[in-house]
């Protein structure tokens, strides 16, 4: 045979060999609308993926949605889901959200974003953003600094919150203090005992007894015989008591069932009971004595000797720093 006669025949062989190949890979074995995947150097198989109206599904053959995915997935770099209306097409911050809104989550779980209102945008720094699916109400917002924006009640340990912020549990300030809604600021923490350990009497007081609270230090009225106020002198000598929280036993000029009990308050006079103080003549220690200050129902550390007799109310068992508080204190009038 010549030279081109074996050139010719190689060809035959080579297109023959070809032939079989494809004709084996095509009938080889296979599912219609499964998306085929070799599973042999000439062999074709299923793959986990099938298609179905339209859909594609993985794991499952019969796909309900464009994509259905059956069971677990994990993604390394995140997910970002939006509608093509509301994308920023400069990158992933400044992504503003619509009625159909948008939706990040990121690896482990450290990000994930749901839709705000038009009027404010989601940015790098928010850790957390959900909002109601029906109304579009902004419900809560966390940002990497540690602040937050909250909608309605939330319970910490509680599924039926009653306050905007409802604990149920011990909660802990690490430093600074609890600040008031009237501004002042509690840095030492009271404890109060399971019962009362003062004496009080139940006194009448001027104005209306809503105006006055537990820890309001009293002095007596000068123009109402009988009755008492709320202090607002320094080393007042008027001074009489302190308003009880919880007194221990509860003098009374009347039955408690008369209608003027329903008037007066209990003014602690000897024992100890929690007393609002104010650092405005310095830092209160331990054993300082304490009289009437400029702030009206507070008292404060005394240090002007000369005008302490008769204006003190008692010995301090707690400490004030700064600012106002409230402490305990040995009511011991002299």
């Amino acid at each position: 045979m010549s030279r081109y006669g074996v050139i010719v025949w190689l060809g035959l062989v080579l297109l023959a060999v070809s032939a079989g190949a494809q004709t084996a890979v095509t009938t080889s074995g296979g599912t219609t609308n499964a998306v085929p995947v070799f599973t042999g150097s000439g062999t074709v198989g299923n793959s986990p993926i099938s298609v179905s109206g339209g859909n594609v599904g993985i794991g499952t053959t019969s796909p309900q949605y464009q994509l259905d995915l059956s069971g677990n997935e994990h993604i390394n770099t995140g997910i970002i889901i939006f509608s093509t209306s509301n994308l920023d097409q400069g990158g992933n911050t400044g992504l503003q959200a619509n009625p159909f809104g948008w939706t990040r989550i990121d690896p482990n779980g450290s990000r994930f974003l749901m839709p705000v209102p038009a009027s404010r945008v989601a940015t790098a720094d928010n850790i957390l953003d959900i909002e109601r699916t029906d109304t579009w109400e902004h419900l809560m917002e966390l940002h990497a600094d540690g602040s937050a924006f909250w909608l309605g009640n939330v319970g910490i340990g509680t599924t039926a919150p009653a306050y905007k912020l409802d604990v149920a549990g011990q909660i802990r300030t690490s430093s600074g203090g609890i600040v008031y809604p009237d501004g002042t600021m509690q840095v030492t923490a009271f404890i109060p005992a399971n019962c009362g350990a003062d004496y009080a009497e139940s006194v009448g007081v001027s104005g209306r007894r809503e105006q006055y609270g537990p820890g309001d230090l009293l002095v007596i009225d000068p123009d109402h015989a009988g009755k008492f106020l709320r202090s607002d002198q320094a080393y007042s000598t008027m001074v009489a008591g302190i308003y009880s929280t919880r007194p221990g036993f509860v003098g009374r000029l009347h039955p408690a069932s008369d209608p003027a009990s329903k008037a007066e308050v209990p003014m602690a006079m000897v024992g100890r009971v929690p007393t609002k103080v104010s650092a405005e003549n310095g830092p209160i220690h331990v054993g300082d004595l304490l009289v009437t200050s400029t702030t009206m129902g507070y008292a404060m550390k005394g240090t002007d000797r000369s005008r302490m007799l008769g204006a003190v109310v008692g010995k301090a068992l707690g400490s004030l720093d700064s600012g106002k508080g409230v402490i305990e204190v040995l009511v011991t009038l002299q």
